[in-house]
């Protein structure tokens, strides 16, 4: 009896390891057919750095690029690594952030919030985005 216990249990775990991996997959396919996409062609971005000391400077770039993040490390505003959301940029103009006082780079577009990094935040023409130094986690 203890057998057929022990194989009822073995064959419901293996049922939910693989709903699971089919629940993971189909979260993968939608999240790749929604994903924001960006736009060749020409365009005029704008995008504002502010600083820490809340000086502010702007910068206007001509571009052909699809996505924000490439067009401002190709212009050398920001410096930054690749981690597991794409580029994690830590500094911005000349100006680092400092992780002793949990600063940070946050990126918006217009004011609102963007929740993709900026290799992965797609440009329109006339697009104006910023980069605001923050301040805790």
């Amino acid at each position: 009896m203890e057998n057929n216990t022990q194989k009822h249990s073995a064959k419901k775990t293996l049922l939910l390891i693989a709903a699971l991996v089919i629940a993971a997959a189909a979260m993968f396919c939608i999240y790749k057919v929604f994903i924001p996409k960006g736009q060749t062609g020409a365009k005029e971005i704008t995008v504002t750095v502010v600083h820490a000391d809340q000086s502010s400077k702007d910068f206007v770039y001509q571009t052909d690029e699809a996505y924000l993040g490439a067009v401002i490390e190709a212009e050398g505003l920001v410096e930054g690594t690749d981690g597991d959301y794409g580029l994690f940029i830590t500094s911005v103009d000349g100006e680092t952030a400092d992780d002793s006082k949990e600063q940070w780079w946050c990126i918006t577009k217009g004011g609102e919030s963007v929740n993709t990094s900026a290799d992965q935040t797609p440009i329109e023409n006339g697009d104006q985005f910023e980069l605001t130094m923050m301040e805790g986690y």
